[in-house]
């Protein structure tokens, strides 16, 4: 930490110190840590303009509680960067988001300040709903808060928290970020003066002194009733909707509050803190402040990318999805029954342009994958033909309305799953490797996984074409070569396979699916250089496989291995094992994926090493498996990278 650029986050030896600042140096702070914040992370890449939006309100929230003793939920993580600047984490942002470093939300392992682990949206509010409630249980007496926004209000898991702590009539407070993300535009200067009033200590004194007369008077019930019917009008007029919506669910509604004002959000969270009851505090804020008005407020203010090396590709590269963003163009111009939905990714699920081309056939339903995928299955009910577009670790959320509302009743969703595989430095929340395991559990489920940019346009075809059940494409993130497209997109027959490299008899043969298939054949050809025979199946579906193609060459191989980017269990390599015992064929197998726990930041090289799905793992894997199963020695040559 420069302490000559940064004296006041220097010299903050604990969040408590916070609280012992003058007016002016809590001013000073807010810039000091915006600066900290937008140095950092453009150096290293990742989320900023949320973390930026909430600086002042980190601030009056270390103000005014003891985060060791009281308790927060921040909803995703991605808000929580100044949080973690504020609990002895300066000196870890440098590795912001890299193997072994600082994790990119929040980790309860990394810091006793982080209550929740939070990498999906929405769960914030829920999440300090049970907090508060074990707190009761226990006759403890600490604050419990919830900080939601950046466009998690858009989820059904919040309204469901909610109405439950609403219910419960719990002590609980929620501060909605407002960024634009969410609800309704500030209203002005009269929802401030209201918000200031009805939250000051003599007001909620004298409210409280009311209730205490009115509960001992005739009627008494009645006449409060009133009384929060008029306290409840005066803000409807204030803030029309908004008041009157999280009231009715039995919180009390103040703001908005200047999310920008230091000051003005310590005073209302001072006043919070002596009232009982759940509350929620809305505060406006700017996403992205402090990177100039270009960017405030806009995508480009969500995250920012690390700089780029400057060294060439060898071979032109096209990223995962733009060949999906193609590809759907391709499909929404062949067909007016095309339809795309997406959860709160238009922009990073391709669709971005397809939304402005074609309004009414690109949905994007917030963050609530749940209502996506039912909807979808409407869709087909109504003779469209939906693709749902959604990260694969988003698209677990909803695992009930793909089993219930579409795979029960048949429907021909097309479920399209981004991110597939190991993604980087968005960590274990985001890795997409659980979808082979889940789809495949599921009775008439169709799941493939592309190797290259031609397969992936073809599978898109088959999925169009598909009108007899549910079927799921994963494709991952990052690049792949560019390839010369046919003028033609041919589909690829359901459950069709592909023998890349054929051996002999009593060689070995390895099984790939997706993102490994190249791999799988890297390694080949290691193998048949050091003197082993080695099939290569490229098995494109994960459900149904090719049952001819691979009990042929099962049959011919001394030994089987299976590649994949999921989990073991449940995944790629264990359907092939129930193959080959239902076929009889009984072989020494290795099955090769993702290991059986949470994968931790870092680079894809990173997080594939860990997995030993490198190349040169695999061939050494190969090797060694080869040697047992054979006895023969091999000749050692060059290394994979």
């Amino acid at each position: 930490m420069d302490a000559e650029r940064f004296p006041l986050l220097a010299n903050l030896e604990n969040p408590l110190d916070i609280q012992r600042l003058s007016d002016d140096d809590l001013t000073a702070l807010a810039q000091e840590a915006r600066s900290f914040l937008i140095e950092s992370i453009s150096k290293t890449g990742g989320h900023l303009g949320a973390a930026l939006g909430v600086v002042e309100l980190t601030i009056a929230l270390f103000h005014q509680f003891n985060f060791l003793e009281d308790r927060i939920a921040w909803d995703v993580g991605h808000q929580a960067h100044i949080h973690k600047l504020f609990t002895g984490r300066a000196a870890l942002f440098p590795d912001y988001g890299l193997w072994g470093g600082m994790s990119k939300f929040l980790e309860r392992k990394e810091s006793p300040y982080d209550h929740m682990g939070a990498g999906h949206a929405s769960t914030s509010i829920s999440s300090a709903l049970g907090m508060a409630v074990a707190r009761d249980v226990l006759g403890q007496n600490h604050h419990v808060i919830a900080v939601i926004g950046d466009g998690a209000m858009t989820g059904g898991l919040a309204y469901e928290a909610l109405s439950m702590a609403g219910e419960l009539d719990l002590n609980l407070t929620v501060i909605l970020n407002d960024n634009g993300m969410s609800i309704d535009k500030n209203v002005g200067a009269v929802s401030r003066t209201v918000t200031r009033i009805t939250s000051s200590d003599s007001y909620n004194a004298i409210r409280d002194e009311l209730k205490s007369m009115t509960q001992r008077m005739p009627f008494g019930t009645e006449i409060l009733k009133s009384l929060k019917h008029m306290e409840r009008s005066v803000k409807d007029y204030a803030s029309p909707d908004v008041a009157a919506m999280f009231e009715s669910l039995n919180f009390r509604y103040f703001g908005p509050v200047d999310g920008h004002n230091v000051h003005e959000l310590i005073a209302m969270l001072g006043h919070a803190k002596t009232m009982q009851g759940p509350l929620l505090i809305r505060i406006s804020t700017v996403k992205g402040k402090g990177m100039g008005p270009d960017i405030e407020n806009t995508f480009a203010a969500h995250a920012v990318s690390p700089p780029k090396s400057k060294s060439a590709a060898a071979q032109p590269q096209k990223s995962w999805t733009n060949i999906y963003s193609e590809g759907m163009a391709d499909l929404m111009a062949r067909d007016s029954k095309v339809v795309a939905i997406t959860a709160a990714m238009l922009s990073n699920t391709g669709l971005a342009p397809l939304k402005e081309k074609y309004p009414d056939r690109v949905l994007d339903v917030g963050i609530a994958e749940a209502n996506g995928y039912c909807g979808a299955a409407g869709l087909a009910i109504g003779g469209i033909k939906p693709f749902v577009t959604i990260y694969s670790t988003f698209s677990q959320r909803a695992i009930d309305q793909i089993i219930h509302d579409i795979a029960l009743q048949n429907l021909p969703v097309r479920i399209m799953m981004d991110r597939g595989g190991f993604v980087g430095s968005d960590g274990p929340t985001h890795h997409g490797v659980f979808d082979f395991s889940y789809l495949r559990m599921i009775p008439g489920m169709v799941h493939m996984a592309p190797c290259n940019e031609l397969e992936m346009r073809r599978m898109m075809r088959t999925a169009y074409e598909h009108d007899g059940g549910p079927i799921a494409m994963r494709f991952a993130r990052g690049d792949t070569p560019a390839m010369d497209l046919p003028l033609q997109i041919e589909p690829i027959l359901i459950g069709q396979g592909e023998l890349l490299r054929p051996a002999s008899q009593g060689g070995l043969l390895l099984a790939a699916v997706g993102s490994m298939v190249p791999v799988a054949e890297q390694v080949a050809e290691e193998l048949e250089s050091q003197g082993v025979d080695c099939a290569v199946i490229n098995a494109r579906f994960i459900k149904p496989l090719d049952e001819a193609l691979l009990s042929e060459q099962i049959g011919k191989a001394r030994g089987v291995i299976t590649l994949e980017e999921n989990v073991l269990s449940g995944g790629f390599g264990e359907a092939v094992l129930r193959l080959m015992a239902h076929q009889d064929l009984q072989r020494p197998a290795r099955l090769l994926g993702a290991p059986d726990q949470f994968v931790s930041y870092g680079g894809q090289r990173d997080q594939l090493e860990a997995a030993g799905l490198t190349a040169s793992q695999v061939l050494k894997t190969a090797l060694d498996f080869w040697r047992g199963i054979s006895g023969a020695p091999v000749r050692r040559r060059k290394r994979l990278a």
